[in-house]
């Protein structure tokens, strides 16, 4: 379930393109991680939350997993991330009870 503000979020700022990004710098581009940890104040949120050891590269991980065991293919996740090889994205298949 994404939450309503994430909805009216996307609405609002994310380009119709077939490629758009969620996140992004003051110039418009997306935000590597050490910029995207520092305008994010990703630590901070973490702190603020009580969670320690999350990193945001974790949620790659998790949300392909989670997309795997839905029923996506090998295919599908490579196009999702990126990827030209299966060996790279079968990196970030992790196994899960239903998997």
């Amino acid at each position: 379930m994404i939450v309503p503000v994430l909805v009216e979020h996307l609405a609002a700022c994310v380009d119709e393109a077939e490629v758009a990004f969620v996140f992004v710098g003051k110039l418009g581009a997306f935000l590597r991680g050490r910029n995207f940890r520092r305008e994010a104040k990703w630590g901070d949120a973490l702190k603020e939350m009580g969670v320690q050891g999350l990193r945001f590269h974790g949620l790659r991980h998790t949300g392909n997993t989670l997309v795997a065991q839905s029923g996506a293919s090998l295919a599908d996740l490579k196009a999702r991330m990126g990827h030209d090889s299966d060996r790279a994205t079968l990196i970030y298949q992790h196994a899960t009870p239903k998997r």
